[in-house]
């Protein structure tokens, strides 16, 4: 390790074989295979060394790091407080937690969509924002956005059409899921161009969460994502999809009417070729039965998509 990797990684390295692929310290962590590179690019927790083809290898010292800071996430500690502490430090800080080991994050998701419910519904924003991101690290994405993300949404929408939330409440819920949803997709910069993914929402369709959380997926399965927005008059997304050469268009629809959302998906078909695959998603997705898109009700049937 020269200075400049130990000035970033202040920890007792020990040289031993680097020897552990990303899959296998995944099962011997705990820690899913997006939480490690997450952890990696955006806190420097480990410095894995590279296979000459590129891939990440690990030695012992990584994966005993990577469990000391898995159980202190558990715990309750940010990833981000913790990442660049010397390994002493975070077994003393484990040896010093006496109470019972945490459950599975995922356990834990019922009750952080009622704390974050609770925190929207007083205003106290940045403590919505900070138990999400937490969240966000430690549970895998699809788990994420299908348990927490698209929950706390519903929820949302379905308290101010009672009149239980006022307008404030929703535009303040959606502007915080809005920002951790650019900033997760910007942890996932794809360098791979033969991969290119365009996003939207079509011409009329204001709401841009649900194409917000298909575009952080395609950016975490390593597709180059285009993502433009919403309320997209067909022409330019055609023109989007044409332009950067894209292999995928993915197009989210919540609010409009059937005919409506034929029409616009019609027009976009129209103007990209044959080859190009087009899936569309959100509770208001319709097409003509001669259209050739997919149209998607599940978030896990996408990411099987995307990982082909």
């Amino acid at each position: 390790m020269n200075r400049t990797d130990a000035w970033l990684y202040p920890r007792e390295y020990v040289a031993d074989e680097a020897k552990y692929r990303v899959g296998m310290v995944s099962k011997m962590t705990g820690l899913s295979t997006h939480t490690l590179r997450m952890w990696e690019k955006r806190y420097v927790a480990v410095l894995p060394k590279r296979t000459e083809a590129g891939g990440r290898l690990y030695t012992d010292a990584d994966v005993e790091r990577l469990r000391l800071l898995h159980e202190l996430v558990g715990t309750g500690h940010s990833i981000g407080g913790i990442a660049k502490l010397a390994d002493a430090d975070l077994r003393s800080m484990a040896a010093s937690f006496t109470a019972q080991p945490s459950q599975p994050a995922v356990q834990h998701l019922p009750e952080l969509r009622s704390r974050v419910m609770n925190a929207i519904e007083q205003l106290r924003m940045q403590d919505a924002e900070q138990m999400l991101s937490r969240a966000a690290l430690s549970t895998e994405p699809g788990e994420f956005l299908q348990t927490v993300v698209a929950p706390v949404l519903v929820e949302i929408g379905d308290r101010w059409r009672r009149g239980e939330l006022r307008i404030v409440h929703e535009h303040a819920g959606s502007t915080v899921m809005r920002g951790l949803l650019f900033s997760l997709m910007r942890l996932y910069p794809s360098s791979d161009s033969r991969r290119r993914a365009v996003v939207a929402t079509p011409a009329k369709e204001d709401h841009e969460l649900g194409a917000l959380m298909v575009a952080m997926l395609a950016a975490m399965h390593g597709w180059s994502v285009l993502y433009l927005g919403p309320d997209l008059p067909a022409e330019e997304i055609a023109y989007a999809v044409n332009d950067t050469k894209a292999d995928l268009l993915m197009v989210s629809i919540t609010n409009l009417k059937p005919a409506d959302s034929e029409r616009e998906i019609a027009a976009i078909e129209a103007g990209i070729p044959k080859s190009v695959k087009v899936l569309v998603g959100g509770r208001a997705a319709s097409a003509l039965p001669e259209s050739r898109v997919q149209i998607l009700r599940d978030l896990a049937v996408l990411e099987a998509e995307l990982s082909r």
